[in-house]
């Protein structure tokens, strides 16, 4: 079978734009052997219509998989809306060949039902697709029953059927991600991350976030000498582009993390790397290990700054661990990032003025600030919404909708935009934006030159 594989996600405001790993995983499960194989990567197009007509024409695919990273670009400042353009590419595919279509990505799995019904492709994958998607291929292939492949979604009878999905509990059989494939270059040029997934699941229960019902509360850690190997592997395909650690918590538990750093320094790996790092689950001995083994920054995963907006956003953290935290960072000279979410339950001046205080007492290499909480499906944020009759309990949240404290509007933003204004590295309106424009992988490098 001929599969084209289209990453649809061109959102590159993220200070690390990190090349479609998820994909290039699935990629990783088609033998070549026996299918045809061809990626189109639309984050570099300037044209994403005429480049994909084009390989349609050429390549003349019989399924295409359809991955979407983004559903909107999270913010209430400076909302975009990604789904629209997926739908002109899906629809592309329709009119220009016969193939199957396959939807699948972070986006489709916060809301897979809703997604299908207006993407309107073939088939689904919601979940992790390294072992659904081969199944899917090949009982396709063989005429067989694929009504039973984990996390599949797809339509009979008039109505949108999803499977459980399966998370992956093993990765040592499967084979490494399909780098490969992508221009790995161009993501350097740009700043961009090579990334790695090093574990799935996430155990934390952030009000606002939907990582434990997508991947699942238990952790799945891949095995630490897997990982040293395809470290290793990633240092010689692109040995100047930074490394972006994938995992809810990098270093949840502590322990794994620690077993990474020694293993990346027993083998002698020159890499630079960063990762999202819990401020309750570091010591002096993992902030050492995280200097020793090349990390270049860490973003912390706070939310707030004050103690009344943490217990809100259920964040599990004090603001005596996260001051702890940030302290062991500047003692060993390790550049990190805070992103702060204004406007959540119960949010307002106050809090507010706690959050910037606190901020004006660390040393952080960029601090970015958003107004307002996308709600997501599955969430503990939602259910408040619900509650408070800011959202329809059927709403699928497909289209953006924000939660804002009523004690931050028609303030906070001018507020918030002065504070920065005051703070070089401070930033505002859109998430993971440096005040500069620059990449973050150029600003990492400047504190380790």
């Amino acid at each position: 079978m001929k599969i084209l594989f289209l990453s649809t996600n061109r959102f590159r405001i993220d200070m690390m734009q990190p090349m479609p790993i998820g994909l290039a995983c699935v990629i990783a499960g088609i033998d070549e052997n026996e299918h045809g194989i061809e990626v189109l990567d639309l984050m570099f197009s300037q044209d994403p219509a005429a480049e994909l007509a084009a390989v349609l024409e050429r390549f003349r695919p019989e399924m295409v998989a359809v991955s979407i990273r983004n559903i909107d670009s999270l913010s209430y400042v400076d909302p975009q809306y990604f789904l629209s353009e997926a739908k002109q590419m899906i629809e592309l595919c329709r009119s220009a060949s016969q193939a199957r279509i396959v939807v699948g990505g972070a986006a489709f799995t916060t809301a897979p039902e809703a997604l299908f019904d207006y993407l309107e492709p073939d088939f689904g994958i919601a979940g992790e697709g390294e072992v659904s998607f081969p199944q899917l291929v090949g009982r396709i292939e063989k005429g067989a029953d694929w009504s039973e492949v984990p996390g599949l979604v797809w339509r009979a009878q008039g109505e949108v059927r999803t499977n459980a999905p399966a998370f992956v509990e093993d990765w040592t059989g499967l084979r490494p991600p399909r780098r490969d494939l992508f221009d790995l270059q161009k993501y350097a040029e740009v700043g961009g991350a090579a990334n790695i997934v090093i574990s799935q699941g996430c155990p934390m229960r952030c009000s606002y976030c939907d990582d434990p019902h997508r991947l699942g509360r238990k952790q799945r850690r891949k095995a630490v000498d897997q990982v040293i190997d395809e470290l290793e592997l990633m240092s010689k395909e692109a040995s100047d582009t930074t490394i972006f650690f994938t995992a809810p918590i990098f270093n949840s538990p502590p322990s794994h993390a620690k077993k990474v750093c020694r293993g990346i320094i027993e083998r002698g790996l020159k890499i630079r790397w960063t990762a999202l790092i819990h401020p309750a689950f570091l010591d002096d001995e993992l902030a050492e290990l995280l200097q020793s083994a090349g990390c270049m920054g860490v973003s912390l995963a706070c939310d707030s700054c004050s103690e009344r907006m943490l217990e809100a956003l259920q964040k599990d953290i004090t603001k005596e661990q996260l001051a702890a935290a940030t302290a062991l960072l500047e003692k060993y000279g390790i550049a990190y990032m805070l992103m702060i979410l204004f406007g959540g339950p119960g949010e307002d001046r106050e809090s507010v003025d706690e959050t910037l205080d606190f901020l004006r007492g660390l040393n952080p290499l960029i601090v970015s600030f958003a107004l307002g909480i996308r709600i997501l499906p599955n969430t503990a944020l939602a259910e408040m919404a619900v509650e408070q009759r800011l959202i329809a309990a059927a709403d699928p949240l497909m289209e953006p909708k924000f939660y804002i404290s009523p004690g931050v509007e028609g303030w906070a933003r001018n507020y918030l935009e002065e504070a920065c204004a005051e703070q070089g590295n401070w930033s505002f309106g859109v998430l993971l934006e440096t005040p500069g424009g620059e990449s973050m992988a150029d600003l990492l490098s400047h504190t380790r030159a």
